[in-house]
């Protein structure tokens, strides 16, 4: 593992331990485990994972870790993909340095938008309010608290 030289070293230290934390426990096939280092919305997708397929594969090899902003990007190589490397994210939650999948996901998902969707399209056009809608607005405004 490389460390940046810089004076955060303790926190790429714990991104990388994360990261290899979330690795050891999916090898492990403890979902307990990796529950602990995932963010709360992330811990929300190990019914998806695929154990079975894991159990397969080498783990991850994390190479280093360098800070964007708010989180750390922690590089990886994929000893199945020929070394391919790409990045997890890891952020700190509630104090802790946890990895997060769905930010992960959004690193290297792509946006195709194809020809329906585009003819699908919905235009709001105003109307003017009916009776019904006048009710209806009243109605929530005196479940509101006085202000």
């Amino acid at each position: 593992m490389v460390v940046p030289g810089c004076s955060n070293d303790v926190e790429h230290v714990h991104a990388l331990a994360a990261f290899t934390s979330f690795q050891n426990a999916l090898q492990r096939r403890d979902p307990e485990a990796c529950r602990k280092v995932l963010t709360t919305e992330s811990a929300t997708t190990l019914g998806e994972m695929p154990w079975d397929r894991i159990r397969e594969r080498q783990p991850l090899e994390a190479l280093s870790a360098r800070r964007e902003q708010h989180e750390f990007r922690v590089r990886v190589a994929d000893p199945n993909e020929g070394g391919k490397v790409s990045e997890f994210v890891v952020v700190r939650e509630y104090g802790r340095y946890v990895v997060d999948l769905v930010a992960t996901a959004g690193l290297h998902t792509q946006v195709v938008e194809g020809s329906a969707s585009r003819e699908e399209r919905k235009e709001f056009v105003p109307r003017e309010l009916t009776p019904a809608d006048l009710d209806r607005i009243r109605r929530y405004e005196l479940t509101q608290p006085p202000r």
